[in-house]
């Protein structure tokens, strides 16, 4: 039987490479887990020449090109990739995303960002990606890649300092929330992460006017609000606490680590019974595992707090808001 010029490159790279071109569905990858009778012979990913850009429309035409296994990026040699036709690997990234699926999301911006190392929002989305996913080292690489191909960019450079931050990188949290201030002084979240470098960092008085001037930047900023009374609490100024800590609750009730929080500044203050209030809804809105030990310690009941979850914070009270695009 005669064979089309397609069938024939299939067949002449059988055992080097998987192509599947049906109803418009194209697979890139290796197979990486065997079927019975299947070969053990492993086979060598591909990518289709004429790579379409992120955004684009149509896949390009083109032949394919099957380069060898040491011009094929790492990430694309642990799991296929798919592609309809029309679609592109930034926007079946960005798709997942959209969905929360980090880890699906993660795998196609790294093919995007493979094929167009020259784009800023590919790089940006996937150190976010990256990030929600756990995947604390790779998402500051990612991050810091964009932030070099945008030198004006101010929310790669705050994300950036977010994930340092979670790193236990301190120094270079801060130093990322520097450049990031320096380009916009107005910026509140700028000035919320420099603080939760600084306080980090054991430098407590500058944590605390950090967080003051993003309060003062962005009243609503209720991150910023709570950090602020924590700082406080920290230095034990536990009265000058209270109003910060009660305006971020007023703006994020459902933050259980924010009403933990009010909680210790009533509690060092003498105001038990309003403390008792704040543990039990922290209890109730969840995220604060403290807020439960301290219910107990003040001899309030879980239970009359219908518990709703206490997974969370440990008892830290810190807090940033988490892979916001910003």
């Amino acid at each position: 039987m005669s064979m089309n010029r397609t069938g024939r490159l299939i067949v002449s790279c059988s055992g080097a490479a998987l192509l599947v071109v049906a109803a418009g569905v194209v697979i890139v990858g290796t197979t990486s887990r065997r079927e019975p009778g299947q070969s053990t012979k492993k086979a060598t990913p591909f990518i289709p020449a004429g790579q379409i850009e992120g955004g684009s429309g149509a896949v390009a035409a083109g032949p394919v090109v099957i380069p060898d296994s040491g011009s094929i990026p790492d990430h694309l040699v642990t799991e296929s990739l798919v592609l309809q036709q029309g679609e592109t690997y930034y926007g079946k990234g960005e798709a997942f995303f959209k969905d929360g699926d980090f880890a699906s999301a993660s795998r196609y911006l790294k093919a995007d960002v493979a094929g167009h190392p020259d784009r800023f929002y590919p790089a940006y989305l996937l150190g976010i990606s990256l990030w929600k996913d756990g995947k604390l080292d790779e998402a500051a690489a990612a991050l810091e890649g964009a932030a070099a191909l945008d030198t004006r960019s101010i929310k790669a450079r705050v994300n950036l300092g977010r994930v340092l931050n979670d790193s236990g990188r301190f120094d270079e949290a801060l130093k990322s929330a520097d450049e990031a201030v320096s380009l916009d002084p107005e910026d509140s979240q700028a000035h919320n992460v420099r603080g939760r470098a600084l306080l980090n960092l054991g430098r407590g008085d500058e944590a605390i006017t950090a967080f003051q001037t993003a309060v003062e930047k962005d009243p609503a900023n209720a991150y910023a609000q709570n950090n602020l009374g924590y700082a406080l609490i920290r230095s034990e100024r536990f009265q000058d606490a209270i109003p910060s800590l009660e305006e971020a609750v007023r703006l994020k009730p459902s933050a259980g680590t924010f009403h933990n929080n009010l909680g210790m500044a009533y509690e060092r203050t003498g105001t038990t019974d309003r403390a008792i209030d704040e543990y039990r809804a922290a209890v109730r809105t969840g995220g604060s595992e403290a807020a439960g030990r301290n219910l107990s310690r003040l001899g309030g009941s879980i239970d009359d707090a219908n518990e709703t979850g206490t997974s969370g914070d440990s008892g830290t009270g810190l807090l940033d808001e988490e892979g916001r695009l910003y």
